[in-house]
């Protein structure tokens, strides 16, 4: 599963935190102002990445939202389901985790993630 760092200090695991909390505000402080701390911006990449599911859930809720009822109940669990990745993130940044969620990481990969 995920492996444990032995050497993140807590300035860096809060830089992470922030860079998955803030979103694409965070990824980018992070990006700019600590470029230094490699597992931060290993966050800010995967903050980067759910960002842009996030929009691209919001366009297909749009899209939902002109669907009676079927389409309100997808838009609703879509939304739930974005919320609730967005916690998990939060828990596991703060855990000191090198989370790889699916769909997730593989963009974070094509941002240039495994650079980091």
């Amino acid at each position: 599963m995920a492996q444990q760092p032995s050497s993140i200090s807590d300035d860096e695991k809060i830089w992470a935190f922030l860079a998955w909390l803030l979103s694409i505000i965070g990824a980018i402080l992070v990006l700019v102002l600590k470029p230094g701390y490699r597992y931060a911006k290993y966050w800010a990449y995967l903050s980067l990445s759910f960002f842009i599911i996030a929009i691209i859930a919001g366009v297909i809720n749009i899209i939902l939202g002109f669907i009676p009822v079927i389409g309100w109940v997808l838009s609703t669990l879509i939304s739930l389901a974005i919320f609730i990745i967005w916690v998990i993130g939060i828990v596991r940044a703060l855990q000191l985790t090198w989370w790889k969620p699916p769909i997730i990481y593989d963009m974070a990969k094509a941002l240039g993630i495994e650079r980091t």
